[in-house]
C-alpha cells in the first residue's frame, strides 16, 4: 500500500511538472464510436454547412472505419462512412460505399464515391482501381482518406485506404455545395430526405475534414502505421470530430454531433 501510494504522488508530481512546463499531456486515442445497424446515427446540426466547412474548392475527408462485413455478402453495398440522397439545392448524392462480393459488373470487392450535384449531374465518381478483399478484412481498423482538387475546369479525387493510394479520377467540376448542409448527411445511415432512412453496423475514430487536397505525404503522416495521430494542428483542418465520449468539434468552427443510439466502445484502431 506505502509503494503504491508514493508511486502515485511520483505520477501526480510528473503530471503536474508537466503542466508547469507548459508541455500539453500527450496524444491519446482511447474510444471509438459504435453504430448497431438498427437505428443508430450521428447528425450535425441543419445549419452546419458544407460550405462552411469543406467548401467548393480543395477538400480531404479522413476517418478510421471497422465492419464486421467490409464487403457485404451477395449483391449489395454497405456504406463505409455515410450514404446520403436527397433533393434540394447543391448535392443530390453523397455516398461512400463498399460493393458485395456478387455486385453488378466489375464492381466486386470495390470502394466507391460518388458526389452527384441537384440536376443528376455526377461531378465525381471514384472507383477504387482493383478488387480490395485480399487487402480490406473484416473485423480490422482501416483508414481512409477521400481527396479532392478543384481545378478551373476539371475536378481530380483520390481514395486512399491505410495510405496507399487506390483510386484516382479526373471529371467535371459543376458541383454547387452552396444551400446544402452537413444535417443532410448522417454517419452510420443511408439517409433519404424523401423516404426513410436506414442503417449499417460499424464503428468509426477520429473523423476530420480539411479545406484542401491532402497529400500523399499528409495522407502518410495520418495513417502513421495504423496508430492515430493528433490531427489539431495540421494545416486546412477544419472539422475534427475525436469521438472521445462524445461528438465535440475539436477544431474552432464547433460543429458537433448529435449522437443518438449508437455508443463509445475502448475498441480503437493501434
Amino acid at each position: 500500500m506505502l509503494g503504491l501510494g508514493i508511486a502515485g504522488a511520483v505520477a501526480d508530481t510528473q503530471e503536474a511538472g508537466s503542466r508547469i512546463a507548459g508541455r500539453a499531456p500527450s496524444f491519446s486515442n482511447t474510444k471509438s464510436l459504435s453504430f448497431d445497424g438498427t437505428n443508430d446515427v450521428a447528425r450535425w446540426a441543419s445549419n452546419s454547412t458544407i460550405t462552411g466547412l469543406i467548401g467548393a474548392g480543395d477538400f480531404s475527408i479522413s476517418w478510421w472505419v471497422k465492419k464486421a462485413d467490409f464487403f457485404p455478402t451477395g449483391s449489395g453495398n454497405s456504406p463505409i462512412l455515410w450514404s446520403s440522397l436527397f433533393f434540394s439545392g447543391g448535392i443530390q448524392s453523397f455516398f461512400i460505399t463498399a460493393y458485395g462480393d456478387s455486385a453488378s459488373g466489375s464492381l466486386a470487392g470495390k470502394i466507391q464515391v460518388q458526389i452527384g450535384d441537384a440536376s443528376s449531374n455526377n461531378f465525381l465518381v471514384l472507383t477504387s482501381d482493383n478488387d480490395l478483399r485480399s487487402s480490406v478484412g473484416d473485423n480490422t481498423w482501416h483508414h481512409c482518406v477521400l481527396t479532392s482538387d478543384a481545378g478551373s475546369s476539371s475536378r481530380t479525387g483520390k481514395l486512399y485506404i491505410n495510405g496507399s493510394e487506390v483510386a484516382s479520377t479526373t471529371s467535371s467540376n459543376s458541383l454547387d455545395f452552396s444551400g446544402v448542409n452537413l444535417g443532410d448527411i448522417a454517419i452510420g445511415s443511408t439517409t433519404f430526405n424523401a423516404g426513410s432512412d436506414t442503417f449499417f453496423q460499424v464503428e468509426i475514430d477520429e473523423l476530420s475534414m480539411y479545406n484542401s487536397e491532402l497529400s500523399s505525404s499528409d495522407v502518410s503522416a495520418i495513417y502513421n502505421s495504423g496508430v492515430p495521430a493528433d490531427e489539431s494542428s495540421r494545416s486546412g483542418l477544419v472539422g475534427y470530430w475525436r469521438l472521445e465520449d462524445n461528438g465535440n468539434d475539436s477544431s474552432s468552427n464547433s460543429n458537433n454531433l448529435t449522437i443518438t443510439g449508437a455508443t463509445f466502445t475502448d475498441d480503437v484502431p493501434s
